[in-house]
């Protein structure tokens, strides 16, 4: 992992240095997430899941409801815990 710098532009935009986006293989059009921490920032790279990726993730969903009796009561009960956080 290298060191380099880059600086804001006048729109507020950053330059991710091509070392980084050859090594990361960044294309034009890819998503970040930025994640903030006091004086840090992360840039993630975030990835629209494929419909067959989905579909995977649905049906394993389903199997743990089902394998754990889970009901759709105990979704919502999960939710609104969530959403209390």
């Amino acid at each position: 992992m290298g060191v380099d710098t880059t600086t804001v532009g006048e729109r507020g935009q950053i330059v991710i240095p091509q070392s980084v986006r050859v090594h990361q293989k960044i294309q034009k059009g890819d998503t970040f997430m930025v994640l903030e921490k006091g004086d840090l920032l992360v840039l993630k790279r975030v990835k629209e899941p494929t419909a067959e990726e989905l579909n995977k993730l649905l049906k394993s969903t389903r199997q743990h409801a089902v394998s754990n009796n889970l009901t759709e009561k105990d979704l919502k009960e999960a939710v609104r815990k969530a959403r209390e956080k």
